[in-house]
Formats: structure tokens, sequence, C-alpha cells
């Protein structure tokens, strides 16, 4: 993804040296885990190390990881699970690497270590309750670290992938542009509103956003202008600006000339939780996205600083697709959305937010890229939901339109999948916290049902569904009766 080296962080069972070196195979390079470097150049256990003081300890693995890092000896390197405790180390990784946090959780972190020999072979394992405070705290430094949350219990393979793919989230991220673009020729497609926020970097066109810059007429405009530019297959297209713009920059660039590499640089919220990451790409020809293409970016950059100039109704709807990602991940991200307040939150929460949304969606097309199965279930509520929103002919943002068709779909996973009421009860609050619509208003069913006919997903003639039967636990492909689905479009239209 770039010249810095990813550097795995990780609590002890994370995986870093698995998946480190399937990363390190996947992309090409060489994978260094920082324990077996300093047992091969001191001749010692780590546990005899230890027995030395943790901080000496310490102090050689920071130097160590040092060297490795600045002489470029490694393109994937794994440190351990407490080098992040020194300030020192922070600094280094904050400069010259990208930071991957592999994370899960405690009970799954324990059983690894303890088939791999428990307190033998890592002095601090003595106990799971002293490993779960330990995990505990450092999961503040791993967070503030980390450029983006992989989901560590997902199998190696998967999370390597999703490891290579991962963006960067942090603030001043659009400042590696310039590295990432490296000697290629960069043309530039930016979304008016964040225009003079995004370096100069060779040639631009500036579109309006909107999902009614997704159209044909837009796409022309964009071959025309690579055309004139000369692009040529080593060039690159970089997109900066909301789920719209990097949505049809995209497709441009995954059809010229049969296919132009791109960076995608989401700055709403809703691009940075889901639209400008996972490589689908598109325009709305009969239906939404009903004509685009699989073409995953170089590399992702989101930074959440951006998201301070979205007035609070774009950030409300960008909020529906973090909180959709909540209950598709359970776990840590559903807490973190069910407690979220009615404000945007503090700066350090959004950031986590993003990355963690990312992180789920990462791991789901890690696993399924071309959405042949599991990647079905993040269209929750968007099969009624783009039929609320093309009924509505713009009068709802895409994620208030998907907040009605969430709230629809979580109705229907009551009746139909056994979800506890309660859940679809908590997630109407929270959307109704955020100002967010939950039933439309003056909103024709039929046109609504009309839409959905026309959905890209069909198959076989039928509109499948995707449900809920708990907080971290999907359906897709569910095929409900024409009078149960016309039941809940009913009542999310006429409530």
């Amino acid at each position: 993804m770039s010249a810095r080296p990813d550097v795995l962080v990780g609590f002890m069972g994370a995986g870093k040296t698995t998946v480190g070196t399937e990363l390190a195979a996947l992309k090409g390079v060489d994978f260094l885990d920082v324990d077996r470097e300093i047992e091969r150049r001191t001749s010692r256990s780590i546990p005899d190390l230890f027995a030395d003081g943790e901080e000496a300890f310490r102090e050689l693995e920071e130097s160590v990881l040092s060297e490795l890092i600045t002489s470029g000896t490694a393109g994937v390197i794994a440190p351990g699970g407490g080098a992040l405790t020194r300030p020192g180390t922070r600094r280094l990784l904050a400069e010259r690497a990208r930071v991957l946090w592999l994370d899960a959780p405690s009970e799954i972190l324990w059983a690894r270590v303890e088939a791999d020999g428990g307190a033998k072979s890592r002095p601090l394992a003595v106990n799971h309750h002293r490993f779960s405070d330990l995990q505990h705290q450092r999961e503040g430094l791993y967070e503030t670290a980390a450029d983006a949350i992989i989901d560590a219990a997902a199998p190696p393979t998967v999370a390597a992938i999703a490891c290579r793919d991962s963006g960067i989230v942090r603030a001043g991220a659009l400042d590696r542009l310039a590295e990432l673009v490296g000697g290629r020729r960069a043309f530039s497609v930016i979304d008016a509103p964040v225009a003079d926020r995004v370096p100069e970097l060779g040639e631009r066109i500036v579109l309006p956003g909107g999902e009614q810059v997704k159209s044909m007429e837009t796409v022309e405009q964009l071959w025309r202008a690579f055309a004139a530019a000369e692009l040529e297959r080593a060039d690159v297209i970089v997109a900066v600006g909301g789920g719209a713009v990097t949505d049809v920059a995209g497709f441009a660039a995954a059809t010229f000339r049969r296919g132009l590499p791109w960076i995608s640089c989401p700055t709403t919220l809703v691009g940075q939780v889901d639209a400008g990451i996972g490589g689908k790409t598109g325009v709305d020809v009969a239906a939404k996205n009903d004509v685009g293409s699989f073409h995953p970016p170089l590399a992702v950059l989101s930074d959440p600083m951006l998201l301070g100039t979205l007035p609070h109704r774009e950030w409300a709807a960008g909020f529906t697709e973090a909180l959709k990602s909540g209950l598709l991940a359970g776990d840590s991200l559903w807490e973190l959305v069910r407690k979220w307040p009615s404000t945007r939150g503090e700066d350090q929460a959004q950031a986590t937010l993003i990355r963690r949304s990312a992180a789920l969606k990462n791991r789901v097309v890690a696993a399924d890229p071309k959405e042949a199965g599991e990647r079905a279930i993040l269209n929750l509520g968007h099969t009624i939901g783009h039929g609320i929103e093309h009924a509505a002919a713009g009068r709802y943002l895409h994620g208030e339109a998907i907040a009605i068709g969430l709230v629809a779909a979580l109705s229907l996973s009551v009746s139909e999948a056994g979800l506890s009421p309660a859940v679809a009860a908590e997630v109407v609050a929270l959307l109704t916290r955020q100002g967010l619509p939950t039933v439309a208003e003056g909103v024709s069913v039929e046109v609504v049902l009309d839409a959905m006919r026309s959905d890209k997903k069909r198959s076989a003639g039928r509109t499948k569904f995707v449900l809920l039967e708990a907080p971290g636990r999907a359906v897709w492909g569910v095929d409900l009766d024409d009078a149960v689905v016309e039941a809940a479009v009913t009542d999310a239209c006429c409530r």
C-alpha cells in the first residue's frame, strides 16, 4: 500500500505472526517477528529475557523494532503485545508505519494462548482474569495507535486479506496522498465541498456531490477528461468526497482503458464507514447502483476531522450505516453505537466508530469479495430502504432512507427470524435520538414495491432479504411471502 511497513499490533493470541506471514506473502514482501529476531540476536528465549525485568526487555524490543522499520528490512513486522507501552515506540509507528490492530474478544485470545502453552511461552499469561485485565489496560494504546482495526477472530487468510485492503483512518490522512501516489501521475476527482482541502497532485475535476452525480453523463464527462489528460494504466485516479463521488469516480476508473488503479478518500461519515470502502463502484441507471463493478482501490484514506464540516443531518445519515454495522458485528461495535449520544461524540470516539465499522466491512468483503454469499449481510435495511429512497425522489438522504428501511427490516426480523423486540425498539430509539426518520410519510407503497422489483440482487424473480436473529447474527437470502413484504412496506410508509 505504501513504502511504510505494515506493523501488526495486538494482544497475546491475536495471531500477529500467523496473519503477518500470510499478509507478507500476499504483498510479496518479507515478514519479521520482533520476538523471534530478538531471540536470534541474543540467543536467549523471551521468558528468559523477561526474567531480567520487563523494562529492560521493552527497551531492547524498541531498539530492534526501530532498526527494522528504519532499515526497510521487512514489509510486514509483528512486535510483541506490549511494545506500545513505550512512548518512543508509539511515536516511531505514528511517523514511519501503517499500524494494524488485530483485535478479538478475550475468550478467543485466551483459548489460543492456552493451546500454545500459556505462561510457559508467554510470561504475562498467568491466568484468564489477569490476562483479561491486561488486555483491557492495553486496548487504549492499540486504539490510539491504529490506522485500522482487523477482526482477529476471522480465519488467518481472511484477516490477512483484510489487513492488505484496510485503509488509514487518522487525522491528517490526506497528507499521505502524495506518498501513496509515489512516482505515478495522478488525476483527482473531487467533491466540491472539500475541493480546497485536497493537496495538489496534478490535474483535477470537481464534481457536485449527491446521488444525482452517479449518472452515465458524469461517467462520460470523466472518461473524456481522462482521455484529454492522456492517462495510461500506470497512472492513478484519486477520488475525494462523499459516497456518490467515490462510487462514480471508482466506476470511471474501473472502465477507462479497461481499468486504472484508484485511491478512495471518503470525506463523509457514510463514505468512511461504508460507501468509500470495499471496492463496489457504480452509477444509477434504471435503479440505484444497477450498473457497476467490483474494483478495489489501491488504498483508502479517511480523515475523521473532515467530518466536522458536515451538517448534522448528513452526519446523522452516515450514523445509520455505522448502526447497521454494529448490529451485524455485535460485540464492541454494537456496544459503542448503542451508547452513542445525540451529538457527534468526541473525536477519538468518532475515529473508533469509523475503524470498527470499516473492520466489519473489510472482514466480510475479504471473505466474499464478489458478493456470492455472506457479503449480502451488508444490505441489512437496504432492500426496502433503497425503494424508499427512489420513491421519495430526493426528499430523503441515502442514510435517512436506510434508517427507515432498517426499522422495517428489524420488524421483519422480529416476526420472521426471532429477533428480540427489545433490540428493534432500541434501534428506533437510537435513530430518533439522532433526529433520523423511522417512517416515510407520504411515500407511495406501490412506487416503493415497484422500485424493489428492480433491485439488482433479485434472483429467479424474487427479492431476497437480510434479517437479524440477534446482534452479531444475520441471515441472508431470505425469501419472504409477498404479503409479508407488502405489509412491511405499508407499515414503513404509513405508520
